[in-house]
């Protein structure tokens, strides 16, 4: 049984989510605080299998305490509860950079709908976090245990137990371990089956000059859990003369993929922006798919390609779904797709690239098993025989500008 801290200032989320947790035979909630500080201090005194961690706190912010855990190298497993408020979704992000293993948003109103769904999706993400290859085991040599440190700990929650939130906040982000399959040699051309063109959007009424599309290139990018850290290392180690756009769909709800994606603007050589419909991909900028939309890419009348936001219903409970927008590259006319698929869980982009492979030329790089927070997304594409690189995290850009070179 999976021993675990709740965090909260709110009494009564601390017993929702106490209850929702205890309700699951593989965990328990051993400890509650109502602060950062005192998080703090339980966290390095005890070792707590997982800790669920609000993202505002007194005292100490949820970020702030990460903060301090990871450089005084106190090993944690962190699962934030968020809400869609922007300085959350920011705040959100740079735990994730710094090593969280997953979070829920907080439901916003109250009802048992609410509550049940919210419980499910904490419950999920418990699971996923154990699962995780980022997951620490920590045991009672790596915490120095101080009786009265502790008790005094114990105390000051008591103390803080009347303080109320009536911050309730909805739904969650939808996010195994195996060997990874060997590298495969240069791909074999595809043979394309002819088909009758399907009815994309209308495209937006200005254009980029007319292109001729030989030697066009594009790279799709598909993740989720671990999805934040991965960008964090793999968006930097782009060339900033990237001559190629670059659309990513990472799994996160509504409110958080703008914040990354200024975050990893920050850090990076090539540009980085949340994708807005009817836009023209640019070489050398790099488009996250926004939270809550599809992403489907189409092109005008003189081949130049442009991002189509679409609000249908989630695919697979994804909502962005890769698999959406891999299947609209069918007509394009890229002579050539690299696929990239980095850590997540799940299949999704795989049943898109086998879809794809009858049309175009892909090349498919997948994250090697060991880099993975969560080796799902890579495992299902490698398992379908569909990988043809399969390289560690730090070497994917490395592999994108090798292909691209070729």
């Amino acid at each position: 049984m999976y021993k675990i801290l709740v965090v909260d200032d709110s009494a009564l989320m601390r017993r929702i989510v106490c209850d929702i947790i205890n309700s699951d035979s593989d965990f328990r909630v051993v400890d509650v605080s109502a602060d950062g500080e005192d998080a703090y201090n339980k966290i390095k005194n005890n070792p707590y299998d997982l800790v669920v961690l609000d993202m505002v706190l007194p005292r100490l912010t949820a970020v702030e305490l990460i903060e301090k855990l990871f450089a005084e190298k106190v090993p944690f497993n962190i699962v934030l509860m968020s809400s869609t408020l922007k300085e959350d979704a920011e705040s959100t992000t740079r735990a994730l950079e710094l090593g969280a293993l997953d979070f829920v948003l907080k439901p916003i109103r109250s009802g048992n709908d609410t509550r049940d769904a919210f419980g499910a999706s904490l419950i999920k993400a418990l699971h996923d976090a154990i699962k995780s290859s980022n997951y620490k085991i920590i045991s009672k040599k790596d915490v120095s245990y101080s009786a009265k440190s502790i008790e005094d700990s114990k105390k000051t929650t008591q103390e803080k137990m009347e303080m109320v939130r009536n911050k309730l906040m909805a739904a969650k982000l939808g996010s195994g371990n195996a060997q990874t399959e060997p590298v495969k040699e240069e791909p074999k051309p595809v043979e394309k089956k002819v088909e009758k063109q399907q009815e994309q959007p209308a495209a937006p009424k200005s254009s980029p000059a007319a292109k001729g599309t030989k030697g066009r290139k594009l790279v799709a990018l598909a993740c989720s859990t671990g999805g934040p850290q991965a960008l964090h290392t793999f968006v930097p180690m782009l060339p900033k003369d990237l001559s190629v756009p670059v659309v990513i769909v990472q799994h996160m709800p509504e409110g958080f993929t703008a914040s990354l994606a200024t975050r990893l603007n920050q850090i990076s050589s090539v540009n980085v922006k949340e994708a807005e419909d009817g836009e023209f991909f640019r070489p050398g900028f790099v488009y996250i798919t926004p939270g809550g939309k599809h992403m489907e890419i189409c092109e005008d009348a003189s081949h130049a390609a442009y991002c189509h936001l679409d609000d249908g219903p989630p695919v697979n409970s994804l909502k962005p779904c890769a698999d959406i927008m891999y299947k609209s590259l069918k007509n394009s006319g890229f002579d050539e797709i690299i696929c990239v698929v980095l850590t997540g869980m799940g299949a999704d982009g795989s049943a898109g690239i086998k879809f794809l492979n009858q049309f175009k030329k892909t090349y498919v790089i997948s994250q090697e098993a060991s880099t993975c927070v969560v080796y799902g997304m890579p495992k299902a594409v490698e398992q379908e025989g569909l990988a043809d690189e399969v390289v560690p995290l730090k070497s994917v850009a490395n592999s994108i500008v090798k292909r691209l070179g070729g």
